[in-house]
């Protein structure tokens, strides 16, 4: 699905492409996809996206289009097989492609949510088993499924929840 005329021979930018764990993918003004990354392809399977106007990310692009302001980038929530994916539509700016080309990623809440879980552990100086429950409860969890996960009562869970609190809130003072 790589377009030679797209992706330019420098190996750099090809490689940034696809080490990004968003999926990208670049398409023209009509919807057709001339380049995806490895964790677009992906995604395109999962929601069977052969053509972009066969699809209802197709809605954001057209909002896109008919906007003038070309540094605007369009933001939705989509969820392909219980996994939540921002998205984000945006111009693609280059001089020879003429602002023809959509880029649109997905981003996986998810992985961007155990991302903050492990730096906020690093930035509040989390116990492991603190982090636990913080990377638990980034993701959604009750206390009662973090308790039932971790094999501790809920009364536990509230305590490091407690304590996460304590230490995010002298962190804050800290950086102010």
């Amino acid at each position: 699905m790589k377009s030679s005329t797209l992706i330019p021979e420098n190996q750099i930018f090809s490689s940034i492409l696809e080490g990004l764990l968003d999926a990208v993918l670049i398409a023209d003004i009509q919807g057709a996809l001339l380049y995806t990354n490895l964790s677009a392809q992906k995604v395109c399977r999962q929601l069977n996206i052969a053509h972009l106007q066969t699809h209802a990310i197709w809605s954001i692009c057209e909002l896109l289009k008919s906007q003038i302001d070309r540094a605007l980038i369009l933001e939705s929530d989509l969820t392909i097989a219980e996994t939540q994916y921002r998205v984000r539509v945006q111009w693609l700016n280059s001089e020879e492609a003429q602002d023809t080309r959509l880029i649109v990623r997905f981003e996986n809440h998810q992985h961007s949510r155990r991302c903050a879980a492990i730096l906020d552990t690093q930035y509040f100086r989390l116990t492991p088993r603190e982090s636990e429950v913080w990377d638990l409860r980034n993701q959604g969890r009750s206390r009662r499924e973090i308790a039932d996960q971790l094999y501790i009562s809920i009364d536990t869970v509230k305590k490091h929840l407690a304590n996460i609190q304590i230490k995010r809130q002298i962190y804050l003072e800290a950086i102010n």
